[in-house]
């Protein structure tokens, strides 16, 4: 009669220890990624970068007209095509020494402005980010519209600090050009050691930002900029992160996996 007292006894003095060891696995668990497509999203836009070309029906490797004129932030490189480049999968934004348009280096970027643009929806990428003193990679949205502000940035990255993200709106406030500026200095795993997802949840109210899936940053507010479309750029130097010291590593690239847009079912495109 003696046996179950003595399990209970040792059962009871064992649950506190037991406890003592989960309770910090349990409190310190990220939540489970968010997938768009748990949100009711639908992919209606994409590039998975899986051709020999950029495909044109869907980029531009330069801004639109007047927007983000020659030198802008005090960059020192100039965008050209044969600085964008496909392989193996994977879109090669690349910077290099190669001086152009009298700027010491050039760069690569996409953008999609009267190609695609979207009001509202989950835009998402996966990067790989150089790394180096004076890289300025980033992935963003402007308004079809060419008026700014607004603009979200996904993502902007300092190729100095490998494990910092800046997730940020700019949304116009009256009387002044000058945007409102909301965002957050992220700080996670190395951006440069691997392939990471960033993505936005914008909708009429508000905008998220995920990192790899689980949500690091939010702001709530008149979201309605109208239509945006897609920029993809390596910038140079600048008002940034500086200009690149004798160790930032030349040539060097933003690598993308792919850019996934997904929209809600009111949601409407505007090519």
């Amino acid at each position: 009669m003696t046996r179950p007292i003595h399990s209970a006894i040792t059962l009871a003095m064992r649950l506190p220890l037991l406890a003592f060891f989960l309770l910090p696995l349990l409190v310190r668990a990220d939540p489970l990624p968010v997938k768009p497509q748990d949100l009711g999203y639908h992919l209606t836009w994409s590039d998975e970068f899986d051709g020999t070309k950029l495909d044109t029906t869907k980029w531009q490797t330069n801004y639109a007209p007047k927007v983000h004129p020659l030198g802008c932030n005090g960059e020192l490189q100039a965008y050209a095509p044969e600085n964008v480049t496909l392989r193996d999968g994977k879109l090669f934004l690349r910077a290099d020494r190669t001086p152009r348009e009298g700027l010491p280096y050039s760069s690569g970027m996409v953008a999609s402005h009267d190609k695609f643009s979207l009001r509202y929806g989950w835009f998402e990428t996966r990067v790989k980010l150089p790394r180096g003193k004076g890289f300025w990679p980033a992935f963003w949205l402007l308004p079809q519209s060419r008026q700014w502000p607004p603009e979200i940035d996904i993502m902007e990255h300092k190729g100095s600090l490998l494990n910092h993200v800046w997730l940020t709106v700019h949304r116009p406030q009256p009387g002044t050009w000058r945007p409102k500026s909301d965002g957050t200095e992220w700080t996670g795993p190395d951006f440069t050691g691997d392939f990471h997802t960033f993505a936005v949840d914008w909708r009429p109210d508000r905008v998220v930002w995920f990192v790899d899936g689980i949500e690091r940053h939010h702001w709530r507010g008149d979201a309605d900029f109208g239509p945006m479309y897609i920029i993809l750029n390596l910038a140079v130097g600048g008002q940034w992160d500086g200009n690149p010291d004798a160790e930032a590593p030349f040539p060097s690239a933003m690598e993308v996996d792919y850019v996934r847009v997904y929209r809600l079912p009111e949601a409407t495109p505007v090519h």
